[in-house]
């Protein structure tokens, strides 16, 4: 009698740790993969940082020149890196408009032209390219860095986006969000996303501060690679800018001059668009942004 009392507990017992778990599985994908706004209203404090001062004037500074470097990044399946030391010397080059990338990591605010939208990035290190750092796996297991690489005289961040396995922004989320998803929080299709882009995105501006140094950029050109152009762009990230001149000819690189800056990170499938089966859901397609700095009065 005993057994047969035990047995229908037992079975509810498992019945409600079933449906619990079944539950938070629910939650976690919606979280993950369902509508989610973007947030376009830093709070206060946070703007406050990026304010103007009589010590923080942007000008626009020659960054050391180094030769053309001859090595190219192998492709990876994005996310965002923060690793240790790098076992390459740190290039002289990595200095953008005031803005010392070997020194300590960076958060930028962007000024939008729609709306008065507002998008902030956490603060992330900078760490320069070797081939180290993609050999070693650093680059996809450690999510909180980007990797910077210089050629013909313009800078690039490779920049983790998405959502960690945490279910963490990664630094370049916020851009992304707002990019990709409407101000309901669902996905838009490839129409919407160009139009968006060319009317809020070129000609914001962006602070990129660090400790107690702002430079201020304006946005000059920004472009989305599809997923069927995900591989190719892929090989070319070292003539990034020219390469995007004269495949993307509408999305302003050829307007881009030294000093320049690339964000460049992964974004996901739009609407209407066909899933690439040889990547993943958060690396469907490239969102590059091209900035130059403003010069100060």
């Amino acid at each position: 009698m005993n057994t047969k009392t035990k047995n229908p507990t037992l079975f509810l017992v498992i019945s409600i740790l079933l449906a619990v778990v079944g539950i938070g599985l629910l939650i976690m994908v919606v979280i993950l993969y369902g509508p989610r706004r973007p947030q376009t209203t830093p709070p206060e404090d946070t703007i406050a940082l990026f304010q103007q001062t009589q010590a923080q004037v942007p000008t626009r500074t020659a960054s050391p020149q180094p030769e053309p470097t001859q090595t190219t990044p192998a492709e990876v399946v994005e996310s965002s890196p923060t690793p240790s030391p790098s076992p390459t010397p740190t290039p002289e080059w990595m200095v953008y408009d005031q803005v010392d990338f070997r020194d300590q990591e960076i958060e930028a605010l962007i000024s939008m032209r729609c709306n008065d939208d507002q998008v902030y990035m956490n603060p992330f290190n900078v760490v320069p390219y070797s081939p180290e750092i993609i050999e070693s796996g650093i680059f996809n297991t450690i999510l909180d860095f980007s990797m910077a690489w210089e050629h013909l005289g313009f800078y690039g961040l490779w920049i983790h986006s998405g959502q960690s396995p945490a279910f963490g922004d990664l630094p370049a989320y916020p851009l992304q969000l707002y990019l990709e998803n409407d101000a309901r929080g669902f996905r838009r299709d490839s129409a919407e996303f160009l139009s968006h882009m060319q009317d809020c995105l070129i000609g914001a501006e962006m602070r990129l501060r660090q400790g107690d140094t702002l430079s201020v950029s304006e946005v000059v050109a920004a472009v989305r690679v599809p997923p069927a152009g995900v591989v190719e762009v892929s090989q070319n990230p070292m003539e990034l800018v020219p390469y995007l001149a004269e495949n993307y000819p509408d999305s302003g690189f050829d307007l881009m001059d030294n000093p320049g800056l690339l964000f460049y990170f992964c974004g996901r499938q739009l609407t209407g668009e066909t899933f690439n089966n040889d990547l993943d859901y958060w690396t469907q397609s490239r969102i590059i942004i091209g900035f130059m700095p403003v010069d100060g009065e």
